[in-house]
């Protein structure tokens, strides 16, 4: 009995997309963690945006671990849309949090806000053929 896998153009876009994205994430928090606490304090203190203004160490631990986390899953296309739905979510209140709305088009902020807007348009396309179903 011989099995058989559809090795369609769609399938193998979506995988190249997935693992980059999920790649990227993964390298960030663990350059979070590499940088120290300075950069996991400048992290956390995002959440000062919806009113958390307190321990922002302990959030930004937290944030690079769901970075590593949500990245993995990404990649292995395992809870694929809540990833990028967080990831996403969290990539656009770090973008808003360094200044994207500002006179310069290219500033720091410009790359989180096109990888958020990455992130979230794959959640709407899909992990496609090639990832760990449900």
């Amino acid at each position: 009995m011989s099995t058989s896998i559809n090795f369609d153009s769609e399938n193998f876009g979506k995988l190249f997309i997935r693992s980059f994205l999920g790649t990227f994430f993964i390298v960030k928090g663990i350059h979070c963690f590499a940088d120290g606490r300075t950069v996991l304090t400048t992290l956390g203190t995002t959440f000062s945006l919806i009113g958390v203004h307190f321990s922002p160490l302990l959030f930004g631990e937290v944030l690079a671990i769901l970075h590593i986390a949500c990245g993995l899953a990404i990649v292995i296309g395992f809870l694929f849309r809540l990833s990028c739905f967080l990831l996403g979510t969290i990539s656009l209140f770090g973008a808003i949090a360094a200044g994207f709305p500002s006179r310069s088009i290219i500033n720091s902020s410009t790359h989180m806000f096109i990888i958020s807007m990455v992130t979230i348009g794959m959640m709407f396309i899909g992990s496609g053929g090639f990832s760990v179903k449900k």
